[in-house]
């Protein structure tokens, strides 16, 4: 039986205690606004900002989107961390994101509780920071170029939407660093048609970004997000919901043909899959016949009439 690696099991450790650590965060921060009576009371800026931002998602978007990511990333770190895949070459290479990528979702945690306008700012920017990271996890995972077994096919997918959501909040939170440092100052006149064309990119480059990586599942939480966004402005500034509705009907069109499918372009098998085995037997068997068969032409020449 293989040894488990230590650090495979040391990230996993760190992994589920970063996620703890956040939930556990945004548990605390939620139950001190309760507290603090009304939020927007409470605290008018922090309240005023988000309203601002045509292009935040309605609260249960986060809460849906990112339990489902948490939880299959733990069962992820669980699963590199098993002593029968230690000598998985996707796993060896992913280990330093996945533990990078927990490092700075621990500082989003620690700065998410806190409402003062710096620690949105570092939110905001250990968002940003941490999406190449999540992206380079996605690539040593191989996620849209090679085929692998079960579980770790399964295991996978909440990365992809990691690397997708990682993607969508790094749009959503800048303009709440705009509108804290006065560079953006709202006009209603401007910001809706200005916000539907930041929609409008946002999904064609969410829908480019997939292709490239050759991964549908990148796109479903800009569904999440896009439907988020309907639901808050809806009533409100009825154009964004619109605009944001009807990116989350195409990202679903797009999805209904293609997720099945699992990717856009066909995947190739690991470098450590074995090799296939060609069975050479029954073509040395029949060669063999042909020769018996021409030595039995040349003892009895009638045969051959």
């Amino acid at each position: 039986m293989k040894k488990p690696s230590v650090w495979r099991i040391a990230t996993a450790v760190f992994v589920i205690g970063s996620i703890v650590y956040t939930s556990r965060s945004g548990q605390r921060s939620a139950k001190k606004r309760k507290e603090e009576a009304e939020f927007k009371k409470a605290l008018p800026e922090y309240g005023e900002v988000f309203e601002q931002n045509l292009i935040i998602p309605a609260g249960w978007t986060f809460g849906a989107v990112w339990s489902t990511i948490y939880t299959g990333t733990a069962a992820l770190s669980i699963h590199q961390a098993l002593p029968d895949q230690v000598d998985n070459p996707r796993y060896r290479k992913a280990m330093p994101w996945l533990a990078a990528s927990y490092v700075f979702n621990t500082l989003f945690g620690y700065f998410f509780s806190d409402p003062r306008k710096e620690s949105r700012f570092g939110a905001d920017l250990v968002t940003k920071l941490n999406l190449p990271i999540g992206l380079a996890l996605h690539q040593s995972l191989e996620i849209g170029k090679t085929e692998v077994e079960s579980p770790e096919k399964y295991l996978r997918i909440p990365v992809s939407l990691y690397a997708g959501w990682l993607t969508a909040a790094s749009v959503v939170g800048t303009p709440n660093v705009l509108l804290d440092l006065g560079v953006w100052r709202p006009d209603a006149r401007r910001d809706v048609p200005l916000s539907i064309g930041i929609l409008g990119a946002t999904g064609g480059a969410g829908y480019f970004i997939a292709r490239q990586l050759n991964d549908p599942y990148y796109m479903l939480p800009f569904v999440a997000g896009f439907a988020g966004i309907a639901s808050r402005q809806y009533g409100k500034r009825d154009a964004v919901a619109i605009a944001a509705g009807g990116l989350a009907l195409a990202y679903v069109a797009i999805l209904a043909k293609w997720l099945p499918r699992k990717n856009f372009r066909p995947l190739s098998p690991p470098a450590d899959a074995p090799a296939k085995v060609i069975e050479i037997e029954p073509f040395v068997e029949a060669h063999e016949n042909e020769i018996q068969r021409e030595r039995m032409k040349e003892i009895n020449p009638t045969l051959g009439m």
